[in-house]
């Protein structure tokens, strides 16, 4: 056959699914394979069929997700295809098309909705690389609503300075023996009490994990979660509802963040602001790359946002108590606020670290303060 003669379709297909399922299992299997790799097959997915679904996975060596897709296969070996290819042949079908999947030594013919296309396989599926196993790990099950809460309360606060490794994740360990997730840059923390057990070794949880992880669970939802973990190695393995992710965890000691937990009996003044006053105010990072303070002057009961680099002096009525000033990064509070809609400020001084309280109980907030 020459380049320029028609392409034709497959005469029977040996793998069929829907565009629907096949689309969902393949972007979020993609979620951990990286863009730029030196290991070709590292860009790749792979794909088993099985008897009624499709096993897709995808790794950059420290995170596994495999995802399962319904599916028929009448026959069919593994193959390994690039995943921004498979992803770009299944952008533009509709979500009711069908698909059809044959393999002819190299060449993988798919048939997707009216559309007929043939790919060559570089990479063959006997060099994917070996899964980590299980051994070692011990095991608890956590509803998938209490862990995806988790993630979302805390995940803002982590750091992503690279000299700081131990900090690039959330610390999940267990606090009077219930699942506890800590975040912090040294700047800020945010610390999550879960309504969950935690029998397992305290793990640190990789930052470049975290979204994978969010884009396979929703805060409402109702799977029950089995979770492992295992301190030697630092390994964590969660499977949910037709998926599995295994993760290499950051081999490092989390430090004591209970020390910069200020004692609330101690606050001497509070500030009440709410997600529609800080509409108000600008946010002066999409206008310049510096971020400055918003000043809280509790005598005064007013917020205050002096930007020198932009030459504005902009300031808002707030609810407020106390005898002195602190201020915080904007940036900081913005991101608190874009979770919940009342934030209430309480500090001692205008320079040691201050408690922001939310709508959530179980969620603690320390903010360092900025110097004025």
């Amino acid at each position: 056959m020459t380049l320029m003669e028609p392409i034709k379709p497959a005469a029977t297909a040996g793998i069929a699914c829907t565009v629907e399922d096949l689309r969902r299992a393949v972007n979020a299997a993609a979620f951990v394979v990286e863009r730029r790799n030196t290991i070709p097959i590292l860009g790749c997915l792979r794909i088993e069929p099985l008897n009624d679904k499709l096993r897709i996975e995808g790794t950059n060596l420290d995170s596994w997700l495999m995802v399962d897709c319904p599916a028929t296969c009448t026959e069919g070996k593994p193959f390994v295809i690039d995943a921004r290819l498979l992803l770009a042949l299944l952008t533009g079908a509709e979500r009711d098309d069908s698909v059809s999947i044959t393999l002819d030594g190299n060449i993988l013919t798919l048939r997707i909705g009216p559309a007929v296309a043939r790919v060559q396989l570089l990479c063959p599926a006997s060099d994917w690389p070996t899964p980590p196993g299980t051994k070692g790990m011990s095991w608890v099950s956590i509803p998938e609503a209490v862990l995806a809460k988790l993630f979302g309360r805390v995940r803002w606060a982590f750091s992503t300075e690279e000299t700081r490794f131990y900090l690039n994740g959330i610390y999940m360990h267990g606090r009077d023996g219930r699942l506890a997730g800590a975040a912090t840059d040294g700047h800020r923390l945010a610390l999550y009490q879960a309504d969950a057990d935690w029998p397992l070794p305290n793990l640190i949880f990789p930052r470049y994990s975290v979204a994978a992880l969010r884009n396979l669970m929703t805060e409402g939802g109702n799977q029950q979660l089995r979770v492992g973990g295992s301190a030697d190695p630092v390994r964590m393995q969660i499977s949910g509802d037709g998926w599995t992710m295994t993760v290499k965890c950051i081999d490092g000691t989390y430090p004591d963040y209970t020390r910069v937990i200020p004692d609330r009996s101690t606050m001497r003044g509070y500030a009440v602001i709410n997600r529609a006053l800080l509409r108000r105010v600008p946010n002066t990072r999409r206008m310049h790359l510096l971020r400055d303070a918003l000043k809280f002057d509790l005598a005064k009961r007013v917020a205050n946002l002096n930007s020198v680099g932009l030459g504005i002096d902009v300031e808002i009525p707030i609810e407020a108590d106390g005898d002195f000033a602190i201020g915080f990064n904007e940036g900081y509070v913005r991101e608190i606020a874009q979770i919940f809609d009342t934030l209430r400020i309480e500090a001692s001084t205008s320079s040691d670290a201050a408690l922001i309280l939310t709508e959530d109980p179980d969620l603690t907030v320390v903010v360092m303060p900025m110097r004025m």
